[in-house]
C-alpha cells in the first residue's frame, strides 16, 4: 500500500489545498491585479497531484511582461503543474461564447489574492453573460457533453471507468451546477455520490503517484479497503450506483432546462404525427398519444421499438407514464409484443441507447430473466472493458449490424442469443449452462417453436467453443472440426450463427481480442465444418388457394388469402390499409398466382375482413408506395435467390415488381429484417436481377 493511502481522502485534500495556498501566498502579484482560482482549487477538491488552474485578472492596462515572467516561478519550483491565463473581466465573460469547457471553469471563480473588486466584476459579468446567452449556447453545451461521454464512456458500465470525464462522473456535477447558475434547474442532494467519486479519485492519485482519472482494476483493488469496501467488485458496484444517481439527475436537469428555454411551448404547438399505435412524433421528439391506452402492457415494447427504429429523441416526461403500465402477462407474450421486442434488438444504431434508458428507468429488468443479477456486475476476465450488462447490449448491436452482411437465416435468434450469452455469469455453475437455461425461459415467453428454442440454447451454451478451439487446436486438424460439428449438432443454421456470435462477442469484449489469428482460425474452422454439412435445399411453400380473395382471422395472426394474375393488386390494398406484412407465401403456375400474406395493423384498429373485401373489390387501390432506400443483400443458390432488406412500407411489393417470372416465394420478417427466398424461372440473368432489385430497394 502506498504511504499516502494511510491517510483519509479528506485529509489528503486538506493537505493538498493548504500546500497550494501556502505557495500562492508567496507570489508577487503585479499591482492592480487579482489572482483567481478555478477548477479543483476553487472547489476545494484538490488531490496531491492536481493541476493548479489560475486566472490573473487585470484592468484596462495589462501588467508589465517582466512581472508576469517572474510571477509563476514559485509554483513551478514547488512542483505544481500550472495552467494560467491573463484576462480582463470583460474577456472572462466573452470566453463563455467561445469555449463551453472553459465557460464552466469561469463559473467557478474563487478569489485568492489581490484586488477583490476586480474579481467581483469578473464574476458578475461572467454570470450575467452566462444567463443571457444560455438559450443560444445550450445545445453546444450538450453536444460537448455528448462528445465527452463518447470518448470516455460511462462510469456505470465501464470496467475501467473515467471518474472525471465519464457519463455520471464529476464533470457532470459541474455541468449541473452551471445549469443551476443559469436558473434552469435545481440540483438534487448528491453529496454522498459526489463524495464517493471524489474520495476514490483522491486515493487513485495517491496510489498511482500521478494525475489519473481512469480507475483500472489494479488501482481499484488497492484503494477498495481504505474506502471501506471488501474488494474492488463492491467498490465498482458502489461507484456504479453513485454514477447512476448523477446521470439520472443530469438527465432531469437537462430536461428541465429545455422546458424553461421554451421547447415545451414548441412541442405543444407542433403537429403530432403517428409512428405506431399510441406512439407519435411531436417537434422531433417521440412521445405518447394524448389518449394512449395506458392499460396495455405491450405499449412499453412498442414505444421502445419505435424509438430504436426512428432514432428520435424521447420526451423525458413519458417515463413516469410508462412506469405505470401493467406488467407483461405471465407466460407467452402477445405476438405483436414479440415482434416489437425483436425489432428493438434489430436496430444497431439506437438499441444500446434505448436499452440503457429502459434499464435506468427500471423497466428492462422486468422483461429479461436474470438481468437484475448482472446489472453493473464486473466480469472476472481482465480483457473485458465493460460491465456484463453493457457487454451484452454491445454484442447485440454488433450482431444486428452483421444481419445483412452474412448468410444468417435467423437474425432474430442470433440477437436473442447475443443478449443471453453471458447472462449466467456470477453463479456457482458454468455461465454457459446458466445462460442457456435463462435463454430457454425467454424463448418460451416469446413463443418460439422447439427448433428455434433449441438453436438459441445451443448458441448460448456453445458461444465460447470456437474461441476455445481456435486458441488450443490446429484449425486444419479434423478433431477440432468434429468437436465444432458436435457442438452445433451438425446444424448448418446454428453453425452460421455461432460464427457471427463468436466474432461479435470478441469485438464487444475489448481492443485486440478479435485479432488476426483468432479471425483466421475461426474462418478456417467454420469453413471446413460447413463443407461437411449437406447443402440446404429450399422447398416451395404450401399455399391454400382460395376461391375468392379474403381476409381470414386466426388465433395468432390475420392472413390475406388471394389468387390472381398480379400480386401488386392485393399488395396495393394492404398498403392502403397501413398494414405491415409479417410473412408471405406465393406459388405461381403459368402466370397465375396464389398467395397468403400475414398482416398486422399499425393504426391500432384490428384488420376488418369486410372492409378489406370491399376495398379489394372496388379496385380503387392499384398502386403500391415506393420503398425508401435501405441496405439490401442478395445470395444465390442455383435458381433460388435469397434477399435480405430492412422492413419498411412497400418493401415486398417493390421487390416482387423487380423480379422476373416467379415459381414460388417465401417472405419472413425477423425483427426489422425481411428475409425473402424465391425460385425463379430457369436460367435468369443474375446481374440483371440484382441490378433491378438494387434500383427498387437501395
Amino acid at each position: 500500500m502506498a504511504p499516502q493511502l494511510s491517510k483519509s481522502p479528506s485529509q489528503l485534500r486538506e493537505e493538498s489545498q493548504a500546500k497550494a495556498l501556502a505557495v500562492i501566498d508567496t507570489l508577487a502579484l503585479p499591482q492592480g491585479t487579482a489572482l483567481v482560482a478555478t477548477g479543483s482549487l476553487a472547489r476545494e477538491e484538490m488531490t496531491p497531484y492536481s493541476d493548479l488552474d489560475l486566472l490573473l485578472i487585470h484592468g484596462p492596462t495589462p501588467p508589465p511582461d517582466q512581472e508576469l515572467e517572474r510571477l509563476w516561478y514559485p509554483l513551478w519550483d514547488a512542483g505544481f503543474r500550472v495552467d494560467y491565463s491573463l484576462r480582463t473581466p470583460a474577456e472572462c465573460a466573452s470566453l463563455l461564447n467561445a469555449n463551453s469547457t472553459s465557460a464552466l471553469a469561469m463559473l467557478e471563480m474563487k478569489h485568492l489574492r489581490g484586488d477583490a473588486e476586480l474579481t467581483q466584476q469578473a464574476r458578475e459579468k461572467t454570470l450575467k453573460q452566462w444567463r443571457r446567452e444560455i438559450a443560444r449556447n445550450f445545445e453546444a453545451l450538450v453536444d460537448t457533453a455528448i462528445a465527452r461521454w463518447r470518448r470516455s464512456g460511462s462510469v456505470v458500465t465501464m470496467t475501467h471507468p473515467d471518474l472525471k470525464n465519464g457519463r455520471g462522473g464529476l464533470r457532470d456535477l459541474e455541468l449541473m451546477h452551471a445549469l443551476a447558475l443559469a436558473n434552469l434547474c435545481d440540483i438534487p442532494p448528491l453529496n454522498s455520490s459526489k463524495k464517493l467519486l471524489l474520495d476514490t479519485r483522491v486515493l487513485l492519485h495517491a496510489d498511482a503517484r500521478r494525475h489519473r482519472d481512469v480507475l483500472d482494476p489494479e488501482f481499484a483493488a488497492a484503494i477498495a479497503e481504505p474506502l471501506g469496501f471488501p474488494d474492488r467488485y463492491e467498490l465498482s458496484a458502489a461507484l456504479g450506483n453513485a454514477a447512476r444517481d448523477i446521470d439520472e439527475a443530469l438527465t432531469q436537469a437537462m430536461a428541465a432546462s429545455r422546458a424553461l428555454l421554451g421547447r415545451k411551448k414548441i412541442l405543444r404547438r407542433a403537429p403530432r404525427m403517428p409512428v405506431d399505435k399510441d406512439v407519435v412524433e411531436a417537434a422531433g421528439e417521440l412521445t405518447l398519444a394524448k389518449k394512449a391506452d395506458l392499460s396495455d402492457p405491450t405499449l412499453l415494447l412498442r414505444f421502445a421499438a419505435a424509438a430504436a427504429r426512428t432514432g428520435l429523441k424521447i420526451d423525458p416526461n413519458i417515463w413516469e407514464q410508462l412506469k405505470k403500465l401493467p406488467p407483461m402477462p405471465e407466460g407467452r407474450w402477445p405476438r405483436n409484443a414479440v415482434e416489437d421486442f425483436f425489432s428493438l434488438l434489430s436496430a444497431p444504431e439506437h438499441l444500446v441507447e434505448i436499452i440503457r434508458m429502459l434499464d435506468r428507468q427500471e423497466l428492462w429488468g422486468s422483461l429479461i430473466p436474470g438481468w437484475d443479477h448482472i446489472r453493473d456486475r464486473l466480469p472476472r476476465e481482465r480483457t473485458h472493458i465493460h460491465t456484463i450488462d453493457q457487454h451484452l447490449v454491445n454484442c447485440v448491436a454488433l450482431c444486428a449490424e452483421a444481419r445483412l452482411r452474412g448468410p444468417v437465416a435467423r437474425p432474430d435468434l442470433l440477437s436473442l442469443a447475443a443478449l443471453f450469452h453471458d447472462i449466467g455469469k456470477g453463479y456457482d455453475r458454468p455461465h454457459e449452462q446458466v445462460g442457456a437455461e435463462y435463454a430457454a425461459r425467454m424463448a418460451q415467453t416469446l413463443g418460439l417453436n422447439p427448433r428455434a428454442s433449441r438453436c438459441v440454447q445451443t448458441l448460448v451454451a456453445e458461444h465460447t467453443t470456437i474461441a476455445r478451439l481456435a486458441a488450443r487446436c490446429d484449425p486444419y486438424d479434423d478433431e477440432p472440426v468434429d468437436q465444432l460439428l458436435d457442438a452445433v449438432h451438425y446444424d448448418l443454421l446454428i453453425l452460421d450463427m455461432l460464427e457471427v456470435l463468436a466474432e461479435a462477442d470478441a469485438q464487444a469484449t475489448g481492443p485486440g481480442v478479435w485479432n488476426t489469428r483468432l479471425e483466421s482460425a475461426t474462418r478456417i474452422l467454420c469453413s471446413r465444418a460447413r463443407t461437411q454439412l449437406r447443402t440446404l435445399h429450399p422447398m416451395p411453400p404450401m399455399v391454400a388457394a382460395p376461391q375468392d380473395t379474403e381476409l381470414r382471422t386466426h388465433e395468432d395472426r390475420d392472413t390475406v388469402h388471394w389468387a390472381g394474375e398480379d400480386p401488386q393488386e392485393v399488395l396495393a390494398v394492404i398498403a392502403a390499409k397501413a398494414w405491415s406484412i409479417t410473412g408471405a407465401r406465393i406459388n405461381a403456375d403459368a402466370g397465375h398466382y396464389a398467395g397468403e400474406f400475414d398482416v398486422r395493423s399499425t393504426t391500432g384498429s384490428p384488420p376488418d375482413p369486410v372492409e378489406f373485401t370491399q376495398a379489394y373489390s372496388s379496385r380503387v387501390h392499384v398502386r403500391t408506395p415506393k420503398a425508401q432506400p435501405a441496405p439490401t443483400a442478395t445470395y444465390w443458390h442455383g435458381n433460388v435467390l435469397d434477399i435480405r432488406t430492412v422492413d419498411r412500407p412497400g418493401a415486398l411489393a417493390n421487390l416482387i415488381a423487380a423480379l422476373p417470372q416467379l415459381k414460388w416465394l417465401v417472405m419472413k420478417k425477423r425483427g426489422s429484417t425481411l428475409i425473402t427466398t424465391c425460385r425463379l424461372e430457369s436460367h435468369p440473368d443474375r446481374a440483371a436481377v440484382e441490378r433491378a432489385v438494387r434500383e427498387r430497394l437501395t
